[in-house]
């Protein structure tokens, strides 16, 4: 079975996404998927199951991983102890290579990333030495969170040991240009979104029909593109209240949305509420 394409949502004040999840939460994307970000995963304790690409590995006392793009995998998580915590960091490669790149302390760092395209799984030994700045992610800032992140690749860098779980870098099984067209087409909703994006234009940018885009974007996402859009908006408007004052108007503008009433409709089907509503709790 082919994996579906996820497209990573990266906050408007971040660099990165982090997420955490604790015995009662669920990674949002728990089926078998895909995605071009690097991935990094700390998981505290318990037993399952990692299944990435042709391989099916168990672990009993939580695991350190990192993923290199494209690799498919599944969820990786486990509800064996009240007190466990899986903390999922994903970032592109214009992280390291054109972010961390420009320091030239963290040169080695490429050799690991270069690495991580045959899956990297870290011995206990390193996962306990990374812990407690993975446990701390959570109550931190944004700026706080981005300088431990760091802090946890030079850890990795300097001090860790692992295996890698691929025998070679992923080939990917799409055509490289179905890959290709469709990181062009999530990156240009990424810098776009604020504007009018319409089928008709990104069909004729990918040089497709209209329904041969369609056709397209379901086969690789198993979604329409309308409801890829929304779903993007939506959880940029989120991130607008979360970090802003901005009235919700604004925030709709923002998003590329001009009907108050269809921006309410498409949050409340993706949020659980309306946005007047969620601005409400966080009064």
């Amino acid at each position: 079975m082919k994996p579906i394409f996820e497209n990573i949502d990266v906050a408007i004040d971040s660099s990165l996404k982090i997420a955490t999840y604790n015995h009662t939460q669920n990674c949002e994307t728990s089926n078998w998927h895909i995605h071009p970000e690097y991935e990094l995963v700390y998981i505290k304790n318990g037993g399952g199951i990692l299944r990435i690409d042709n391989k099916t590995l168990p672990y009993d006392d939580g695991v350190l991983l990192l993923l290199g793009p494209n690799i498919p995998h599944a969820d990786f998580g486990n509800k064996e102890h009240k007190n466990n915590l899986e903390v999922v960091a994903q970032f592109r490669k214009e992280f390291i290579e054109e972010k961390l790149a420009v320091f030239p302390e963290f040169n080695a760092l490429k050799n690991l990333v270069q690495e991580s395209k045959k899956g990297l799984l870290f011995e206990s030994q390193t996962k306990d030495i990374v812990a407690l700045e993975f446990e701390k992610l959570n109550s931190l800032n944004s700026s706080q969170r981005l300088i431990h992140f760091i802090l946890i690749l030079d850890k990795i860098m300097v001090e860790g040991h692992y295996e890698t779980i691929l025998g070679h870098a992923r080939l990917n099984s799409y055509k490289s240009i179905d890959v290709d067209r469709l990181e062009s087409i999530f990156e240009y909703v990424n810098e776009h979104y604020d504007e009018k994006i319409s089928i008709a234009f990104l069909a004729s940018r990918q040089g497709l029909t209209i329904n041969s885009f369609c056709r397209f974007f379901k086969k690789m996402t198993k979604g329409s593109f309308v409801q890829f859009l929304n779903e993007f908006r939506t959880r940029k408007a989120l991130g607008f209240f979360n970090v802003t004052q901005l009235s919700v108007s604004e925030v709709m503008y923002k998003c590329g949305y001009n009907d108050p009433s269809y921006f309410t409709r498409q949050f409340k089907k993706y949020h659980g509420t309306t946005p007047s509503g969620y601005l409400s709790t966080k009064v």
